[in-house]
């Protein structure tokens, strides 16, 4: 069985890039790990605690790196370790014919802040 640390090494050794963010009042730190694919899909993962994670799939539009909820085609939710588990393994790669496309409905949870989208593209865009 995996450990927390063996899943963000395998997001590591996967090509994800991490991007820490303080938290602020009511918004706890956060670490956000991304890759995309070729157009128009990213993977992403927000990773608030070990046992506070999600990812999701989503569409970019327009070449924008920052989702909104009706962007997204697939999710996840739960540990580090469950999350990234569903990532590697149940999640096919963008170009498999069983990949998912179509946009889901998803919690609002894990949209990020407008703060942290932004951020999140000046850094990654660097």
């Amino acid at each position: 069985m995996w450990t927390s640390d063996d899943a963000l090494n395998q997001l590591a050794a996967r090509g994800y890039r991490a991007v820490p963010f303080a938290g602020s009042p009511g918004q706890p730190d956060m670490t956000l790990f991304t890759r995309g694919w070729d157009e128009p899909f990213t993977d992403q993962v927000v990773i608030r605690g070990e046992d506070d994670a999600t990812a999701f799939r989503f569409r970019r539009v327009d070449g924008a790196d920052a989702p909104e909820r009706t962007d997204c085609v697939w999710y996840a939710a739960g540990t580090v370790v469950k999350v990234v588990d569903a990532l590697i393994f149940d999640l096919p790669h963008p170009a498999h014919p069983r990949a998912p496309r179509a946009a889901i409905t998803v919690p609002d949870t894990l949209v990020l802040p407008p703060g942290a989208r932004a951020d999140a593209h000046a850094q990654l865009s660097s």
